[in-house]
């Protein structure tokens, strides 16, 4: 779990990358699932609260989710090995992916053109680059489409562990690689 007890965090930070590392538990379903956000992250974004709906669904189904803020200097922020250290030795490692749910990283992608395949596209392409499970904002295309654009990726050698399709309050799994059911 990334850390989430700040009292003795914020002592071995510098006074040049200095972040509220704190953290409060915001949501907590009757199953056990919970919601966990960092002080640090910006709660006034649309973004914002598109991530929190998805951490919402997550945490429904029973998972332990944490919102992670956005480093600005990585590899120099003593910080970041505190809350993504898991990612050391990964090909995500110095990356700020949105979520970790129950151990897995996954990173949020929104879109802000109207064109429904250059979203679909966008987002994969900043998504994958960000962790190999991502989540993204519903643009309209058919799930067909959206498969046939994994299968094309995964040729392509873009590692892909799933694919989830955000839309308004719930999440739907597009695509999970088989050998990680």
């Amino acid at each position: 779990m990334p850390a989430l007890k700040s009292s003795a965090l914020k002592t071995k930070q510098d006074d040049r990358h200095r972040i509220d590392l704190s953290t409060e538990e915001t949501f907590r379903f009757p199953n056990g699932g919970e919601v966990v956000i960092y002080n640090a992250i910006d709660r006034e974004t649309d973004d914002f609260r598109r991530i929190l709906a998805c951490a919402k669904f997550f945490a429904n189904q029973g998972k332990t989710v944490v919102m992670t803020p956005k480093l600005d200097v990585p590899y120099k922020d003593p910080a970041y090995d505190m809350i993504y250290g898991s990612l050391r030795g990964t090909p995500y490692y110095g990356k700020c992916p949105d979520l970790w749910v129950d151990g897995d990283w996954y990173e949020h992608e929104g879109y802000v053109h109207y064109n429904p395949k250059t979203n679909f596209a966008n987002m994969c392409r900043r998504g994958f680059r960000q962790s190999n499970r991502i989540i993204v904002e519903d643009c309209g295309l058919t799930d067909g489409y959206m498969l046939r654009s994994i299968e094309g990726q995964l040729r392509s050698g873009v590692k892909i562990v799933e694919l989830w399709v955000h839309t308004l309050k719930r999440c739907r799994l597009v695509y999970k690689l088989k050998a990680d059911i």
